[in-house]
């Protein structure tokens, strides 16, 4: 009887030995492997340089090519100073919307802030003669730190190294909006939008260009 059961669990041990394997084992590390580094990118733009101010003009409705270097962020403003309708400038690039109001306009806006889709033509709606120039960043007005700096409408400042705080008040029966972007990196972050009246503080770090949306605003920016 002991012989008999010793053999069948001789048989037992042997079948599981050569049973198909369930899928499952253990895993072992290659000591040799190293994973492959992600190749590294930059939002980085390219150091800004000099470039000749564009000038384009018209009577009313129109567009014109633009020779601004894809690879640098352009300052665009645009005055009508007599149109009486709405007033319309869009680009076939990323920043494509560049004025939208009503009325007599001039304002400044950042453009070319999209490397992979650089503005090449731009198309005007307005019902009067306009003047548009494309400037680089020498065409800015610094605010300083400590100082007050009053505008009016749509506009791009330079915030010096060392600014950690601004100071923003508005008028306006409008929208108002804020845009902040490094110098060192292209990285819009919107910090102010909202309607009418405004006055409130917020962080950013210098050097960087503010940008001011709202055409209608009468405002003051004090860096800190």
């Amino acid at each position: 009887m002991k012989i008999r059961l010793a053999g069948v669990l001789l048989l037992l041990v042997l079948a599981s030995a050569c049973a198909p394997s369930s899928g499952y084992g253990e895993i072992v590390a290659d000591p040799t492997y190293e994973p492959a580094l992600p190749t590294p990118t930059s939002t980085a733009p390219p150091v800004p340089r000099e470039v000749p101010t564009e000038t384009h003009t018209g009577s009313e409705s129109g567009e014109f090519q633009t020779t601004w270097p894809a690879d640098q962020v352009g300052f665009f403003t645009f005055d009508c100073p007599k149109c009486t309708a709405n007033v319309i400038v869009d680009t076939d690039g990323g920043d494509h919307s560049l004025v939208n109001a009503i009325g007599a306009y001039k304002g400044t806006k950042w453009m070319n802030t999209r490397p992979d889709r650089p503005v090449k033509r731009v198309t005007v709606h307005a019902n009067a003669p306009w003047t548009a120039t494309i400037s680089d960043h020498r065409s800015l007005p610094t605010a300083e730190s400590g100082k007050d700096t009053v505008g009016k409408g749509e506009a791009v400042l330079k915030l010096p190294a060392g600014v950690s705080r601004i100071k923003f008040t508005a008028k306006t029966r409008g929208n108002i909006g804020m845009w902040v972007m490094a110098t060192s990196i292209i990285d819009r972050d919107l910090i102010l939008n909202q309607i009418g009246d405004v006055q409130v503080e917020r962080d950013v770090e210098g050097p960087a260009y503010l940008q001011v949306v709202g055409y209608e605003a009468s405002w003051t920016v004090t860096p800190s």
